[in-house]
């Protein structure tokens, strides 16, 4: 009987704690919030981490190879920031006009210029104006990449934009909604105040979460070698990024989540060893 009562305990102890575990199980629609054609050359970038990060908001900067080039630092503070970079070309070409050389060039450019400023293996792209065809496709494919697009465009990119518009396209966004927005290449300080305004007035009814495609890790298991000694670290997907540079200075392997990831990781790779022959 004892035992009985004793199955009995442990089963009731069980449904308890089932129960508060699901109620802290955060059911707000997921947003992801998405930045355009930076890092800007006038604060801008700067400005919006600050208040992404005022309200514990993640994003994803489609950046240009063009603007990486020029403002290394500002790649380092996206991931710092637990942000995910994506590619959207080196000079903001429009794809589907361009031969296949040309495509495959301004995707790599755009890789090369993020990995020179500390970055991970790009696993997204965006294409300039959003025009994609099965070439592009195919040749992101063969790098790894995939492409996303958006689901609400606040055309933040429009001189005629006023901020009453932007705020109006933020009214009506439902769970798994992709946002786009920019961060240059003009100055984007009408961005800067509508977002801020925007997520203190509703930054409390959504999660917001960098791509899932566009984080190169995933939720991988890292084995950081420091020192000799191998430590077993566990991350989850939104703490890799701020992470990355802290354990750039050290050896380490990860393991792949997806096919995507693996065939990423190895041109990463492939490209790191060939700049160290010059």
């Amino acid at each position: 009987m004892y035992h009985l009562y004793k199955l009995l305990a442990v089963a009731i102890c069980t449904c308890f704690a089932t129960v508060s575990f699901a109620d802290q199980r955060d059911e707000r629609p997921v947003i992801y919030l998405t930045f355009d054609d930076g890092p800007s050359a006038d604060g801008v970038t700067e400005q919006l981490l600050g208040v992404l990060a005022n309200y514990g908001a993640k994003a994803t900067f489609f950046v240009t190879g063009q603007r990486a080039r020029k403002e290394p630092e500002k790649i380092s503070a996206i991931l710092y920031g637990g942000h995910a970079i994506g590619n959207h070309t080196h000079s903001h070409v429009k794809l589907t006009n361009e031969p296949e050389s040309s495509i495959e060039r301004q995707f790599r450019k755009a890789n090369e210029s993020v990995a020179d400023a500390g970055g991970p293996p790009l696993t997204c792209f965006r294409a300039p104006f959003g025009a994609t065809d099965h070439v592009v496709n195919r040749v992101a494919d063969s790098m790894g990449m995939t492409s996303v697009n958006w689901s609400v465009d606040t055309r933040d990119w429009h001189p005629a934009t006023d901020d009453y518009h932007i705020l109006d396209s933020l009214s009506y966004l439902k769970n798994g909604d992709i946002v786009l927005m920019h961060d240059g290449p003009q100055k984007r300080e009408k961005t800067v105040y509508v977002l801020e305004e925007w997520l203190s007035m509703s930054a409390h009814l959504y999660q917001f979460k960098a791509l899932p495609q566009c984080v190169p890790y995933g939720t991988s298991e890292f084995f950081a070698t420091i020192d000799e000694q191998e430590v077993d670290v566990q991350l989850e997907e939104e703490d890799i990024p701020s992470l990355l540079n802290k354990l750039r200075s050290y050896r380490f392997s990860f393991q792949i989540d997806s096919t995507e990831q693996a065939r990423a990781v190895p041109l990463n790779s492939e490209y790191l060893a060939s700049r160290k022959q010059y």
